[in-house]
């Protein structure tokens, strides 16, 4: 069974377009399929349009929400309630074409686990497209994933990949490195891409800043969430280091030229900066010691084949 997990915010316009769309592209591939509509506090009609779809087809589903929680809410909400072995997520502005289903079936049925589109020919303006072009290029460069198009909605997963991811914030853009760091195995298509028919993006320049503030989020909690020392340990050594070395340099001004170090500047300095990676590498064994009380008695989060 395939299930599409589309999340909806104020995209009335699109949605019977849509829904009929996906149910032609269903037909066509012969499997058993819902659709789950997952409505994040939409104010422009889209709840009634969604409630009659989900009375209408019984392969319709929807979960509303009471205000407007943001697409990583959205998508785990549906993740938990998605019935099929296989899991597909789009946008609903229309922008993606459910034409490609079979490509992304195809390629899954290669042995990967997720399979994420790429928007080759995007159809959005030079504002959108450059910073995500920079972003795509750094996320990779820093995550070790190399994708093209981070940033597209249309994906397909299997099952056990959703069920162990957790969303929140704005971490969704980041399925595919969280699940590349679980184990599963990663692949990406070319897609088409249609221009936006109705309404406006709801997403603009901040989210870009945003998203480097989730990659750090993400790599972090990928890489050093059982053992921080690692990430607080090399700052606290350069600050120790270099407050260190103007101690050291203050010093040696003393000895050959008799200056005073009280009177310097540079000395409040070198105490701040050796205080500093005291301080850091404190609170790295701290963590690590929480860490270790809550690891204890657990079993690793490790991802196991079936």
């Amino acid at each position: 069974m395939i299930s599409f997990v589309i999340p909806i915010y104020n995209e009335n316009e699109s949605l019977n377009d849509l829904h009929n769309k996906i149910i032609e592209a269903m037909e066509n591939i012969g499997k058993e399929f819902e659709i789950l509509f997952v409505d994040d506090g939409s104010t422009d009609g889209s709840i009634d349009t969604i409630s009659q779809k989900q009375h209408q087809y019984p392969h319709t589903r929807a979960i509303f929400f009471r205000k407007n929680f943001g697409k990583s809410a959205a998508l785990n909400a549906g993740f938990k309630e998605a019935r099929g072995d296989i899991i597909f997520t789009m946008d609903g502005d229309l922008q993606d074409d459910p034409h490609e289903i079979p490509n992304f079936l195809s390629k899954l049925e290669e042995g990967y686990d997720l399979v994420t589109g790429w928007k080759v020919n995007r159809k959005d303006p030079l504002e959108k497209r450059l910073p995500s072009k920079v972003f795509n290029a750094i996320t990779s460069r820093i995550s070790g994933l190399d994708l093209k198009d981070y940033n597209c909605g249309f994906k397909c997963y299997k099952k056990e990949v959703i069920q162990e991811i957790r969303l929140y914030g704005e971490l969704h853009r980041f399925i595919p490195f969280l699940s590349y760091k679980k184990g599963f195995s990663v692949a990406e298509i070319p897609v088409k891409h249609h221009a936006r028919k109705f309404g406006h993006s709801k997403f603009g320049w901040e989210r870009y800043v945003r998203g480097f503030l989730d990659l750090f989020t993400v790599i972090f909690i990928t890489n050093y969430l059982t053992r921080p020392i690692h990430f607080l340990g090399p700052i606290s050594l350069f600050f120790f280091l270099l407050g260190g070395g103007i101690f050291g340099y203050l010093i040696f001004g003393r000895w050959i030229f008799g200056e005073s170090i009280g009177t310097s500047p540079l000395f409040s300095i070198s105490i701040f900066l050796l205080g500093s990676g005291i301080q850091i590498f404190t609170i790295g064994l701290v963590a690590e010691l929480i860490v270790h009380n809550r690891e204890r008695d657990k079993i690793q989060n490790y991802s196991i084949r079936d």
